[in-house]
């Protein structure tokens, strides 16, 4: 192991000079074997699989891995490794101590909200190249430290960087989700719908249709529909004479009683009230 000359240039996203502790590849006989629950303290591990599948547990969470996936271990974060015990996987691996962002702890290279895996072969070849050349690298008789240091920075941005992009595409897809669930719900709201059915017409597990609602919107899709329908009520009771019962149905409820406890606990009032005071109001 090795640390860098102090003369070398610090990439300015960095606060100090990270260092490379180890890199390896390891085949699919040493995969085998599972790696239990651990951790690290003074260091970041990055991993990529070339080869299998198998099954990665961190900070917690089960991610089922196959060739093409990054895998990216933060300081402090518990992890565990489960290869496929029949054929193993070819993983490239390499730890660096020292790295030092601005506003994270010590060798955490992104927030705990961040997926600590990379699907979808988003940037696999780059990353790829990189660490296949630290791995040259560090072999060699003579080993470059400056070579090695920018190749560090490199690889560590490079994975920064699709991590961050990642995470603003899913919450990119889960805004359009979002929003389509409530065109939905704009639709059919004065109907006698339920969370299942809003969910059954989207093809989703209702708990997650309901988080990505929420999370897009600012209510849950139940509690949209209940504003929707007082909305829309406000409206008739002021532009119309027709009776609150008949209102009551047309945005979908199936009783006066029901529509006028709904209709008091959002506005504060009756709707007979509601009609009454502001029908007055010049």
């Amino acid at each position: 192991m090795f640390k860098f000359g102090k003369n070398l240039p610090v990439v300015s996203s960095f606060e100090k000079q990270p260092y490379l502790i180890s890199v390896n590849a390891e085949d699919r006989m040493q995969t085998r074997t599972a790696r239990m629950m651990h951790v690290h303290y003074d260091r970041i591990e990055i991993l990529q699989l070339q080869s299998g599948h198998g099954v990665h547990i961190i900070d917690g969470k089960e991610y089922q891995t196959k060739q093409g996936d990054i895998l990216i271990y933060n300081a402090g974060i518990k992890h565990e490794e489960f290869a496929d015990s029949e054929n193993g996987m070819d993983i490239l691996s390499c730890a660096i101590g020292d790295v030092f962002l601005k506003g994270l702890a010590p060798n955490v290279l992104f927030a705990k909200k961040y997926s600590p895996v990379i699907q979808n072969g988003s940037c696999y070849h780059e990353v790829g190249a990189l660490m296949i050349m630290l791995y040259t690298n560090f072999l060699s008789r003579n080993p470059s430290r400056e070579l090695e240091y920018h190749l560090l920075c490199s690889l560590l941005l490079t994975i920064r960087e699709a991590v961050m992009r990642g995470e603003s595409e899913e919450e990119q897809k889960e805004q359009e989700l979002g929003h389509l669930i409530q065109s939905y719900i704009d639709q059919h709201y004065k109907e006698n719908i339920s969370l299942q059915d809003i969910a059954d017409e989207m093809n989703m597990n209702h708990y997650y249709m309901s988080h990505v609602f929420k999370s897009t919107i600012g209510y849950s899709p139940m509690q949209y529909v209940i504003r929707r329908r007082i909305g829309e009520a406000q409206s008739y009771l002021l532009a119309t004479d027709k009776t609150v019962t008949d209102i009551a149905y047309m945005v979908g409820y199936n009783s006066a009683s029901n529509f006028n406890n709904a209709f008091k606990k959002m506005v504060g009032m009756s709707p007979q009230r509601y009609r009454e005071f502001w029908g007055s109001q010049p």
